[in-house]
C-alpha cells in the first residue's frame, strides 16, 4: 500500500480538524455574526426591517435574560422577548435624534436561524439616520452585527463591532438594477 497517498496533505489537515473539533468542541464556533436588512418603504412611509439570527445565539442568550428555558416556538410571549432584547440593542433614530419605535412584525423559525421582521413609522427615508446595532455584543467579543439599509434607490452598508455605538446611515453607493 502507498501511504504517502493516503497521507496527502490536505487530507492531513483533514483529520486535523477533524481531532480538533472532537477534542475541543468549542473552537469550532467562533464566527458569531447577524445580518440585518433595512428598506425604506416610501408609499407606506415605513422602514422594513428583517435581522438573521443564529438560533444557537439567540435561544442562550434568551435563557440567561429570562432565567428559564426558550423554545422560539412555544414559549409564551416569546415574541415579546425578542422584541425586547432588540429594543435595547437595536435603535434606529432619525435626523432629529428622535428614537424610532419598533413595531413587532412576526418571526420565521429555521433549523439554525431564525429571521425577525419588524418596522418603524417614518416620513423621511433613512438617510441620515442614526442607528445602533449592539447584538450578542454582550455574549460574545467577536460579534460583527452586518447592516444593509436601502432607501431611494440608494444602499448604504454597516458593520458593527464591539465598542461601536451609533453609525450614520449614509449611502456610499446607487443600487444596481439588472
Amino acid at each position: 500500500m502507498n501511504f504517502e497517498k493516503f497521507f496527502h496533505p490536505v487530507f492531513s489537515v483533514v483529520l486535523i480538524t477533524i481531532w480538533a473539533g472532537n477534542v475541543f468542541p468549542f473552537s469550532l464556533h467562533t464566527y458569531h455574526t447577524s445580518l440585518t436588512r433595512m428598506d425604506y418603504n416610501h408609499k407606506d412611509k415605513l422602514v422594513e426591517i428583517s435581522i438573521q439570527l443564529f438560533t444557537h445565539d439567540l435561544v442562550p442568550l434568551l435563557e440567561r435574560r429570562t432565567k428559564k428555558r426558550i423554545d422560539l416556538e412555544k414559549t409564551p410571549d416569546i415574541d415579546k422577548i425578542i422584541l425586547g432584547y432588540l429594543g435595547e440593542n437595536f435603535i434606529l433614530k432619525d435626523k432629529s435624534a428622535a428614537v424610532k419605535k419598533l413595531v413587532w412584525v412576526g418571526k420565521e423559525v429555521q433549523v439554525d436561524t431564525v429571521f425577525v421582521y419588524f418596522q418603524a413609522q417614518s416620513e423621511e427615508d433613512l438617510d441620515g439616520f442614526d442607528l445602533r446595532n449592539t447584538l450578542f455584543f454582550e455574549s460574545f467579543p467577536e460579534q460583527t452585527n452586518l447592516v444593509i439599509a436601502r432607501y431611494n434607490n440608494k444602499k448604504a452598508d454597516l458593520l458593527f463591532k464591539p465598542g461601536d455605538i451609533f453609525k450614520k446611515i449614509e449611502a456610499s453607493k446607487p443600487i444596481v438594477k439588472n
